[in-house]
């Protein structure tokens, strides 16, 4: 290491960023040493994902000053700062769906060619993938990827262009434990070949193993700054939410009726491939079935089944006793069950809409908010009273906005989660379907989720979760499954083994186990 250069690789002085009247991110300071992992916590709408994108160049700083390597810099655009040896993974990805694994990963490259060759960048990906441990196939269009898939095309499109300084953003939200586990170890390979890095989670124990120093933030302030070694779990939940957060409480209760029965279901993909392979369970009254598992297994085309948005191919779904296999959406949606979508921007959400709109997207037909004129000739919404609800929900679930009638995509991912939970939640739906429903929430938000689902359990509704995050699925559950290749394996007689889980959910349990 060149000992003229600062030990800093990364500093930040009175940073402030302001959206109208909201103040995002106010006056931080933060340092980022040569070699180190520091991880950036705080709720939804503290202002880490504003503040990382004031590093990137997406949006400018209000005031204060942005230290590379001890020299000032003005980082105007993403190019611009690719330039200075900074690679960002966004929460939300930066992907062209249209376009190859391969030519995302080019589009990255700074390379400045005209003519694009396609076998050459097929060649880098593959090797990319192959250097780093995240197997994908490189002629695979963005748009056929699950989630998780797609995660790992950003994680390989910021490497390839050898960022020195590499800020991650909820980089193991869809990731196995044995991926965040591969992972880490490549997080730490870089550490040791003198990159620094940003690592934005919500997930303590996995910041607790991987980080140096961990830095809060709560309300566009910067309230902490400490040494793992010098820290806790608790301690840290309580300087992000300011309180003691309470215990998951899953009280014994016994199980009523099937609500939700399935029964040898095969459902295909875009491609006509089995991906659900014939799979039956129930979901009973007063329960939470559980299905854990990597993305890409099946997950997303089951609840795309049995909500009505994908054809099954045959089996059978019935909901409350009643038949409704391949139900058209608009009228399964009426029998009394809420669906919280894996993808809150493209299936959760109308971004363009304000909060209020998107409350009530499911629920615009309930007399509840019609104001009927002319003996029912017309029909008007009731605004007063849809305003209304809107604000006791925002204060239910603690979305961070500056009004009821803001743009769901000025929200940040997190505060657009609770949107779609607060929604779906407040129907008081016989059976609610959460897909990866805590994906990006922090630590309070994801607790006041776990709670709602609780009481929906004891309130003798059923809830079938489908996640990624483990943990969630082990704390929750009363029965729990992991989903390998579209089929459907027991596990819960395997709940305090994670490492049995584990290899359940990457299919080498047969001579393991």
């Amino acid at each position: 290491m060149d000992s003229t250069k600062s030990s800093l690789a990364l500093e930040l002085h009175g940073i402030t960023k302001a959206f109208g009247s909201n103040l995002a991110v106010d006056g931080v300071d933060f340092a980022l040493e040569r070699g180190e992992i520091h991880a950036l916590l705080g709720e939804n709408g503290a202002g880490k994902s504003t503040l990382m994108n004031l590093i990137y160049g997406l949006y400018q700083p209000d005031a204060g000053e942005v230290l590379i390597d001890g020299k000032p810099r003005v980082v105007d655009s993403p190019k611009t700062a690719i330039a200075l040896g900074l690679g960002m993974v966004h929460q939300h990805f930066m992907l062209v769906p249209s376009l190859s694994v391969a030519e995302n990963i080019a589009l990255n490259s700074g390379s400045g060619k005209f003519r694009f060759r396609r076998n050459e960048a097929e060649e880098n990906a593959q090797q990319l993938s192959t250097r780093y441990g995240l197997s994908i196939s490189p002629g695979m269009k963005i748009w056929q990827l699950s989630v998780g898939l797609q995660q790992r095309v950003e994680i390989l499109k910021a490497l390839s262009a050898e960022a020195r300084i590499l800020i991650l953003d909820e980089p193991t939200a869809v990731l196995s434990p044995q991926e965040t586990a591969e992972l880490f170890t490549i997080l730490r390979r870089l550490k040791s070949d003198g990159h620094s890095i940003i690592f934005i989670s919500h997930k303590l124990k996995e910041v607790m193993e991987i980080s140096d120093r961990i830095t809060v933030l709560r309300r566009g302030k910067s309230v902490a700054t400490t040494k793992v070694a010098d820290t806790s779990p608790a301690r840290l939940a309580k300087q992000m939410v300011g309180y003691e957060l309470p215990q998951i409480q899953r009280s014994p209760q016994v199980p009523g009726a099937p609500i939700l029965e399935i029964r040898e279901l095969t459902v295909a993909d875009h491609h006509g491939r089995r991906v659900v392979d014939s799979p039956s369970f129930d979901v009973c009254a007063g329960e939470i079935v559980g299905i854990a598992g990597i993305d890409g297994n099946g997950q997303i085309e089951l609840a795309e089944a049995i909500v009505g948005l994908r054809k099954s191919l045959g089996g059978a779904i019935r909901f409350k006793g009643g038949a409704i296999t391949n139900l058209p959406t608009s009228k399964s949606r009426q029998l009394g069950y809420g669906y919280i979508p894996e993808d809150r921007q493209t299936a959760g959400l109308i971004l363009s809409f304000t909060i209020a709109e998107n409350l009530i997207l499911n629920v615009h037909r309930l007399r509840r908010y019609r104001s009927e004129l002319l003996k029912g000739w017309l029909a008007f919404l009731d605004l007063k009273r849809i305003d209304a609800d809107t604000e006791a929900l925002i204060q239910s679930y603690d979305v961070r906005t500056t009004y009821t009638h803001a743009p769901a995509k000025s929200l940040s991912g997190g505060n657009q989660q609770k949107v779609v939970i607060a929604r779906e939640l407040s129907q008081e739906p016989q059976l609610l379907l959460a897909v990866n429903p805590t994906r990006g929430l922090d630590i309070g938000a994801a607790d006041y989720t776990h709670q709602q689902f609780l009481k929906q359990r004891r309130d003798q509704r059923g809830v079938l979760l489908i996640s990624t995050e483990l943990d969630e699925v082990l704390a929750l559950s009363d029965r729990i499954f992991v989903m390998y290749r579209g089929g459907l394996i027991e596990a819960t007689q395997f709940r305090d083994n994670l490492s049995k889980i584990g290899l359940l959910m990457t299919g080498n349990w047969q001579h393991e186990l």
